[in-house]
């Protein structure tokens, strides 16, 4: 066994206690700590980096968060995570239109089959269209959401937005989803 393997063995390890400690033990502070020595073993760990990212936001650090998902991003970890992280950030920032733009790079990078990921996106994108003022493509978006999604997440996205469907009358059909239930 090289060093390499060996460093990037004992970065993964570190990556996956941080992991559990973020997610499970719920440990901001020691989850950053393990994530560091991650990271100072193996600066380029995207699992870590991205972990790091993520707690970054959830810490409403949207700067630093920023950062480390475009180094990301710009490294060529180009999938739906870093994209819509991005796109989330910025719109954190008040960048609509950089939000945007990631919003349509995040959607290249989800199959319609993800519907965790396509409610998400649809949320993310249905806010930052009403952050602008553009309330009928929120509307045209938040219809088309409501055919695409399933009917638990097209529930969801109903309940979250229901002032749309309020302020329009009844513009969107619902009883259907409901049925589903």
């Amino acid at each position: 066994m090289d060093i390499m393997s060996v460093i990037n063995f004992l970065a993964e390890k570190y990556y996956k206690i941080a992991y559990d400690t973020f997610f499970y033990i719920e440990d901001n502070k020691k989850a950053k700590k393990y994530v560091s020595y991650a990271l100072n073993l193996c600066p380029t760990h995207v699992k870590s980096l991205k972990l790091k990212g993520s707690i970054f936001l959830l810490e409403d650090k949207i700067d630093l968060s920023l950062e480390i998902w475009k180094k990301l991003y710009e490294g060529g970890v180009d999938d739906f995570e870093v994209a819509s992280k991005i796109a989330y950030c910025y719109f954190q920032r008040g960048e609509y239109k950089n939000a945007l733009d990631f919003c349509e790079k995040s959607a290249l990078k989800v199959n319609l089959d993800e519907s965790e990921k396509m409610y998400s996106l649809y949320r993310l994108k249905i806010d930052l269209l009403l952050s602008i003022n553009k309330v009928k493509s929120a509307l045209k978006l938040f219809k088309n959401a409501l055919k695409m999604l399933n009917s638990q997440d097209a529930y969801e996205l109903k309940n979250s937005y229901s002032y749309l469907n309020s302020h329009f009358g009844a513009v969107v059909d619902i009883k259907s989803i409901k049925r589903a239930f």
